[in-house]
């Protein structure tokens, strides 16, 4: 006996599933425009899943990088948490953190390594000689911002205690800032013009890159006393806490907390009116967000499923009609109502599989050059790519089942009379 009649004799599952795949490969080559109309809408929801799937997922991992392009284990001290819904009334009442507050935290929050508050300065213009610089943002900061946000320098030093503490005026620049007003020269100990007032440059950052629509390298930092002696308008101050390890950071939260609440006097039933979160809040709400994209695309594909699915379902029903005299010779010699089942089954698999592949194929593409061209990333779940094929094979079974059903009950008398 041949090696090929033992297999068959020892798997025959397995062979009849090899000629039901032959035969809808076969179906597809001998009707290829209507096999191609009937899996359009397999090809289009499996495109769609990739596509968007791709998109979403090179958007978690560059958000998850920029996150973490604020330094380690962060703690941030606003006026309110991330998506808390606030009344206009309440967000008007909101104030930024006083230094009082930011020294209340240095002596009571024993988990807290170091304390940045940062003083927003906004509309200024920038210029050395000719060169001018409008957009940049511009904060008036301590020492500790470069402990707490892991800042590394280019050229130069960051701010130092002294500088804070004289209000001297000396500035450092982000990497796009002097790239702008420094095209051809070495930035460190020339002075720059901020508002008319003189800044000597002291140093200038590495690139860190954007965050969501925040360039962090458009960024200029100055000693926080410099800007107090100059403009009375400064009294709204943000704070950003590094914790002594990242495994205090939730005790951490909890001393920053608490130190505000008994520096505002906050009563134990009154909801605390600033917020102080963490990155992984960022995150969290960054996938929330995502989440919803998730949904859509979800219900999206769930159309073009669907539609493949009905149209699969038409197909394989007009096959058996088509092949009801092929049934009933097979039934005469032998086959039960389980083999025309599977045959059926696995020839609507099959049809599916492939506007599975082709769509998995297109959406890949569309990835790739939504990656290449367009500034939104994208990357290529392998995940979703198998959750995809397995999909596509799950509706040539749902569909694929009242026309496989239908077959195997035909009377095989009756179908051997069928012309």
């Amino acid at each position: 006996m041949s090696l090929t009649r033992r297999l068959m004799a020892r798997f025959p599952v397995l062979f009849s599933m090899r000629e039901a795949v032959a035969l809808g490969f076969a179906a597809i080559r001998a009707y290829k425009m209507r096999a191609g109309l009937t899996i359009l809408g397999v090809v289009m929801g499996i495109m769609t899943v990739i596509g968007m799937s791709s998109v979403v997922a090179g958007l978690n991992q560059s958000m998850a990088k920029q996150i973490e392009g604020f330094g380690a284990s962060v703690i941030f001290v606003r006026p309110a948490n991330p998506g808390e819904n606030l009344s206009d009334e309440e967000r008007r009442k909101r104030k930024g953190i006083s230094l009082r507050e930011v020294k209340a935290i240095q002596e009571r929050a024993t988990a807290v390594r170091a304390i940045s508050p940062m003083e927003p300065l906004f509309g200024n213009v920038i210029k050395y000689g000719n060169e001018t610089v409008r957009d940049a943002s511009i904060f008036g900061t301590n020492e500790a911002y470069e402990t707490v946000h892991d800042v590394y320098m280019a050229k130069g030093r960051f701010l130092s205690a002294l500088d804070v503490s004289r209000g001297s005026r000396v500035v450092v620049l982000g990497a796009d800032v002097a790239d702008a007003l420094f095209p051809y020269l070495d930035p460190l100990d020339k002075q720059v013009q901020i508002d008319g007032r003189r800044f000597l440059v002291i140093g200038v950052m590495e690139r860190k890159g954007k965050f969501l629509f925040m360039n962090r390298d458009n960024f200029i930092a100055v000693p926080l006393g410099s800007v107090q002696r100059q403009d009375d308008r400064f009294d709204f101050i943000l704070a950003d806490v590094k914790p002594v390890s990242a495994e205090q950071i939730g005790t951490a939260v909890d001393q920053v907390r608490e130190a505000l609440r008994r520096e505002r006097k906050l009563r134990f039933w009154q909801p605390d009116n600033f917020g102080v979160f963490t990155q992984d809040t960022l995150t969290d709400l960054y996938r929330q967000i995502t989440g919803g994209i998730y949904m859509v695309m979800i219900a999206i594909s769930s159309i073009g499923l669907i539609v493949g699915g009905v149209g699969v379902m038409n197909i394989m029903l007009v096959s058996v009609t088509e092949r009801t005299r092929e049934i009933g010779v097979r039934k005469a010699l032998g086959a039960k109502r389980r083999d025309i089942l599977a045959q059926f089954l696995t020839e609507a698999m099959t049809l599916t599989a492939v506007g599975g592949i082709l769509g998995v194929a297109v959406g890949g593409a569309i990835a790739a050059l939504v990656n290449a061209f367009s500034p939104f990333p994208a990357t290529l779940q392998p995940t979703w790519v198998i959750l995809a094929l397995a999909t596509s094979i799950g509706v040539g079974l749902i569909f694929g089942l009242w026309p496989a059903a239908k077959a195997a009950r035909l009377d095989p008398i009756t179908a051997l009379r069928y012309e």
